[in-house]
């Protein structure tokens, strides 16, 4: 089974540009939060209502390579699947590109699963099952057409 990835839409904006019409490289972290948020609220646990119920999910790892540069105005499509899923972490790849199929950026961030004063802790079962539903079936799109594929292997989830 290959899981399908997640695909959220982005324009960039001015702020978001240097002086030189790229996007500062610091804001695709910021670009990838957002899309990973669509992501969750895609899956059916939307972030705020894990917040609710003192669950978060603070990055212990990321790792971007970037291809090319996005400039003002130009709509990026963000890919998103789940590479690791347990009840103590996850592990999301990425796949940046531009309106005309440029690779723009790949990356990787690491979580963990802790509580709101962030001390690691299991991810309630039903998050976690939600998660895996989403992650090993094709996932819902924003309407996106396929750029960068990311498609992986679903390995094994233990929930």
């Amino acid at each position: 089974m290959v899981a399908a990835p997640f695909r959220f839409r982005h324009r960039v904006t001015y702020a978001e540009c240097t002086v030189g019409n790229h996007v500062y490289y610091a804001r695709y972290l910021d670009i990838l939060e957002q899309a990973r948020g669509e992501f969750f609220r895609a899956a059916g646990v939307p972030l705020a209502e894990l917040q609710a119920q003192d669950v978060i999910f603070p990055v212990i790892e990321a790792h971007l390579h970037y291809e090319a540069a996005a400039r003002y105005d130009d709509e990026l499509i963000i890919e998103i699947v789940v590479t690791e899923l347990d009840r103590l972490k996850i592990t999301f790849a990425y796949g940046v590109s531009n309106a005309r199929n440029q690779i723009i950026l790949t990356g990787r961030t690491r979580h963990v699963c802790a509580n709101s004063e962030e001390k690691p802790k299991r991810m309630p079962p039903e998050v976690c099952h939600r998660l895996q539903a989403a992650f090993a079936s094709p996932a819902p799109t924003a309407t996106a057409p396929p750029t960068a594929p990311l498609a992986r292997r679903v390995p094994k989830l233990p929930c």
